[in-house]
């Protein structure tokens, strides 16, 4: 518990094609490879107890938290932590201001950091502090004196985090107080100035907002009660200006109920994701996306808000109870905490796709901690880290890092139209499967999605094409064809986090046409061009699920990238001439950063470039090495560039390249007759 308590329909022919299954490496088994965890810090009673709150990544490196209670006098500390585990307390409470922090912290623009107290301050009724590095803390507000019935204008005992607005300004939520006494939402400025923006009436409206506010694309807040008269909570939309509307009441039935940590903004749109601590289909909390999208009501299709239940927890392995948001991971995935269940009762670590499918990630144990209530924050080298609000060595709570299993890596062989897939896991025996070979179909181009699926592409000469799903152990489940479209080509696939297909096409006169497909339903297309003297090669998706298109000059050694959004918005860039180079292949790293290959066609030189989104690009240089050639490029687990090599004499060797351009390399080989042609991130 808290501190208190428009669709173009293409025909659709399944390409029934059997798949034989030969095993090309010793043994068809794929090591499993789990997250391991790492407790940093276990809490005594002099740094702090009992953590509530999640972490907040500073611009140093390090991670910035609170505790409710402990340290110096027992009313709870702030305090910094390294990636490595060592804690330094900055200020303990109780000295002066607020008292018993149930909130996490927010970096202002200033390089301080923001947050609230639950009691304490001139009234005690809880306070809004400042915090500058290991500096004094200064109380910018200190909510006001309430009567018997705890009425005030500016509410009481803030339980949330603060949000920064696109204003300047802070917005936040008090769980108590205001005209009704059901909690309020407030401005603050930095220095302090505090705006009542809303009183909750405990109607239809809900009441005792518990968690912070979510920022929409519309300029709007957004934002969760506890509980409300007719049901087990809200969600709702409130402007800057303080106009509130109720966007979704829970039920407390299979529809979850008490949202339980902020809500999270989705990408494309007005979206959101969060959980509830309780109800859903056995009463132990849920995952719900709420967006605002087309409704059928009737025969008309109008504009509202919908409430989806993407996941309800079962009470056993995988969790229960979350009461801490979501965060979204660089994978295009969400992960979260629950505080109860799992495998020892302790809590979970758990992944979630947009789309429902959760993943219990780690089960805590007791001496790693038990009972994490906050969310988690992902650093850059992929790990997570967050806090448990009991247990570990003091039986005082922890914080703790996750760090993410090392993923396979599916790579597609080509033998006279057979294809091989392999599964290569990080240690352990390769898995591979055949299929073919079919009459005039040849494979082409490998892609992977974020649950691990693998899609291979097969083209003919005469203009047709065909995906295929395939599972993580390398059966075919999903398949489609597309075509006879005469002088066209289907070229690359990219599979984005929505778990749409897109293929790219090539037709004549330098056009290039780009279908989205929902797999064994409908199609949509795209069409651009004609533009003279280039060719589109490849698309790859980001974790937004826009689409980036490379276009590589004929005769030129000029690259473009185009960005298209998922609502059709397209920009561009266009990188070179480099004489004596070609743009070989594309990759987008989850931050949306593009990464090309370009070879050089006089040495076999390989060069990659990461390009911002100013045009600007670093560089990487790899070779030559004689009889070798680059061909294609992947991004790994840890968002490392995964580069493939290939040699006359049917090789193959990969290079896993860090940030530095420093790498590690495995090859694989000679196999007469077979080409390797493609690779893509694994499970």
């Amino acid at each position: 518990m808290r501190c208190k308590h428009v669709a173009h329909w293409l025909g659709v022919v399944l390409f029934g094609l059997l798949a034989s299954i030969l095993t090309l490496c010793a043994s068809p088994s794929v090591a499993s490879a789990l997250p391991s965890l790492t407790v940093l810090h276990s809490f005594a009673a002099s740094d702090g107890e009992n953590p509530v709150a999640g972490l907040v990544a500073g611009n140093d490196g390090n991670f910035y938290g609170t505790t409710p209670n402990g340290g110096a006098y027992g009313y709870g500390t702030v305090y910094e932590i390294t990636p490595s585990g060592k804690l330094t307390v900055f200020w303990s409470f109780g000295a002066q201001g607020g008292v018993n922090p149930c909130a996490g912290l927010v970096a202002g623009s200033d390089g301080s950091f923001y947050g609230t107290t639950e009691f304490g301050g001139a009234n005690h009724n809880g306070a809004i502090f400042k915090i500058a590095g290991q500096g004094a803390l200064t109380t910018l507000y200190s909510f006001s004196a309430t009567n018997d019935l705890l009425c005030n204008t500016d509410g009481c005992w803030p339980q949330a985090s603060l949000l920064p607005g696109a204003d300047g300004n802070f917005y936040g939520t008090t769980y108590c107080g205001g005209a009704s006494r059901f909690g309020t939402v407030f401005k603050v400025t930095p220095s302090g100035a505090l705006t009542p923006l809303y009183s909750f009436t405990g109607g239809a409206d809900g009441l005792e907002p518990q968690y912070g506010l979510a920022a929409g694309s519309d300029g709007n807040y957004y934002g969760t009660t506890s509980a409300c008269a007719s049901g087990a909570g809200t969600v709702f939309q409130i402007t800057p200006a303080g106009a509130l509307s109720t966007l979704y009441t829970f039920s407390g039935g299979a529809d979850g109920g008490q949202p339980s940590g902020p809500l999270i903004a989705g990408s494309g749109g007005l979206c959101f994701y969060g959980t509830t601590s309780n109800g859903g289909a056995s009463g132990c909390g849920t995952v719900f996306e709420i967006a605002y999208k087309p409704h059928e009501i009737g025969k008309l299709w109008i504009w509202t808000w919908v409430e989806t239940t993407l996941y309800s927890f079962s009470g056993d392995a995988d969790g229960s109870k979350p009461q801490g948001g979501l965060t979204a991971g660089i994978d295009g995935n969400f992960y979260g905490t629950t505080s109860q269940g799992g495998a020892n009762y302790y809590g979970t670590v758990f992944k979630i796709t947009p789309a429902g499918a959760l993943t219990s990630l780690y089960s805590f144990t007791g001496s790693d901690g038990m009972a994490p209530e906050a969310g988690v924050v992902q650093a850059s080298d992929g790990s997570f880290y967050g806090t448990t609000s009991n247990a570990g060595a003091n039986n005082h709570g922890t914080v703790f890092k996750l760090a993410p299993a090392a993923g396979s890596t599916y790579m597609l062989w080509n033998h006279s139209g057979q294809a091989a897939l392999w599964n290569i896991p990080v240690s352990g025996a390769v898995a591979s499967a055949t299929f073919g070979p079919y009459a005039g179909w040849t494979p082409v181009a490998l892609s992977s999605d974020v649950t691990g699926n693998a899609y291979i592409l097969w083209t003919t000469t005469a203009g047709s094409a065909s995906v295929w799903k395939l599972s993580s152990s390398l059966a075919l489940t999903t398949s489609q064809t597309f075509g006879l479209f005469s002088g066209w080509a289907a070229r690359s696939l990219a599979v984005g986090p929505d778990g749409n297909v897109h293929v790219l096409w090539s037709g004549p006169g330098n056009v290039a046409s780009i279908y989205n497909i929902v797999l064994g339903a409908s199609s949509t297309s795209m069409s651009y061009g004609p533009f003279a003297g280039w060719q589109a090669t490849q698309i790859a998706m980001d974790a937004s699920n826009d689409l980036h298109v490379l276009w590589a000059g004929l005769t030129s050694s000029e690259a473009a990238i185009w960005n298209i959004t998922t609502s059709g918005s397209q920009t561009s860039q266009i990188l070179g001439p480099f004489t004596g180079w070609k743009p070989i292949s594309l990759a987008v790293a989850p931050g949306g950063q593009p990464r090309i290959v370009w070879k050089n066609t006089s040495t076999g030189q390989a060069a990659v470039f990461t390009v911002a989104p100013s045009g600007a690009y670093a560089v990487q240089t790899f070779g030559p090495y004689s009889g070798w050639s680059p061909t294609n490029l992947a991004l790994n687990d840890d968002t490392d560039s995964f580069l493939m090599w290939t040699s006359t004499s049917n090789q193959l060797s990969l290079f896993d390249i860090g940030s530095t351009g420093s790498f590690t390399s495995s090859g694989f080989g000679p196999y007469s007759g077979w080409q390797a042609i493609g690779i893509a991130a694994g499970p």
